[in-house]
């Protein structure tokens, strides 16, 4: 594993990402793709759809580093297939607005790339349990699953300035590591340019976010923590990375109506003191502003800190039990 060639073409999708980005600020605006910064007085207009930057950044490198690799592993080309599809359907829901059942089937149907490339009998790896031998259920349902739900998990968590780019490079972050660690050339380079492609990304959706990452944003995000975990073997650190983002779909599904709790009671809101203020239904982020008084920067700040301890735990347990 050529570590030096996945630095530079990382640090070129940074800079991708970070261009692309600044300019779509500007552009998305003019075109009238926008949302409002609901957290901000006056809710400035702000541009929407910027996860379009990290995707470039993301496919650009992977062509790069594929064109210099004289014949790139299958996994490679399947991962990199998979996360992009991912975006795509993103952008789809971003322009369209399409409904959210039929999301997970499409993320789904863009996993199949990865089922093609592992197929066959495969094992899932499970901290003092050892291997754990699914044969065809592996390919077959684990990694589309997989990949769907990880997809809209990360769909869910989100609504704050850097909250949803901040998010993904932490969790990616401790995947990639451990992936290199664990010598997977595929997953290694997937992750390093997601990283990469999110950091860039995250100089302009920092507060006071100047462009927002969309639907094509948090997808990605998603799809490249399965794609990592499956091509590596690290599901179960997957799984503790994505806790925060779990525990926020669990308060969610508790409501009567779990899919509808924005619409019914209405967003968050801020008073004179710039401190948010709950609706009248359960999230992760909601219990941090009842917990004590927070603006918006500091409540993404509690959240990252989460974020961050479960990939410090997700690092810790791989390598203790290694």
């Amino acid at each position: 594993m050529n570590l030096l060639a996945v630095a530079a073409v990382g640090t070129l999708a940074a800079a991708l990402s970070y261009l692309s980005a600044r300019y779509f600020s500007k552009k998305f605006v003019k075109m009238g793709m926008t949302g409002n910064d609901i957290h901000k007085p006056g809710r400035p207009v702000t541009a929407e759809m910027g996860g379009v930057a990290v995707l470039l950044a993301f496919f650009t490198g992977s062509v790069v580093l594929m064109v210099a690799t004289a014949d790139p592993p299958l996994p490679l080309l399947a991962g990199v297939a998979t996360v992009t599809g991912s975006g795509l359907v993103g952008i789809a829901d971003d322009v369209t607005n399409m409904r959210q059942r039929y999301k997970p089937f499409l993320i789904a149907a863009a996993a199949l790339p990865l089922t093609y490339a592992l197929w066959g009998p495969n094992a899932i790896v499970v901290p003092i349990l050892g291997s754990l031998p699914v044969g065809y259920i592996f390919p077959l349902l684990v990694v589309p699953v997989a990949v769907a739900i990880s997809a809209n998990f990360t769909n869910m968590l989100a609504g704050f300035n850097g909250l949803e780019a901040g998010s993904a490079a932490i969790a990616i972050g401790a995947l990639t590591f451990l992936a290199a660690y664990r010598g997977s050339y595929p997953a290694t380079v997937i992750g390093a340019l997601l990283v990469s492609g999110y950091l860039g990304f995250l100089v302009l959706n920092w507060y006071p976010a100047k462009i927002f990452p969309g639907d094509v944003g948090t997808l990605i995000a998603g799809a490249g923590i399965a794609t990592i975990a499956v091509l590596a073997g690290l599901e179960f650190a997957a799984i503790v990375v994505s806790i925060p983002a779990g525990i926020d779909f669990a308060l969610k599904m508790i409501a009567k109506r779990p899919f509808g709790g924005r619409r019914i009671f209405g967003d968050t809101t801020i008073d004179e003191k710039g401190n948010l203020i709950a609706p009248s239904y359960p999230a992760l982020v909601h219990a941090f502003m009842r917990a004590e008084p927070t603006g918006e920067r500091g409540l993404v700040e509690s959240v990252l800190g989460m974020q961050a301890l479960y990939a410090a735990l997700a690092i810790a347990i791989t390598l203790v039990l290694a």
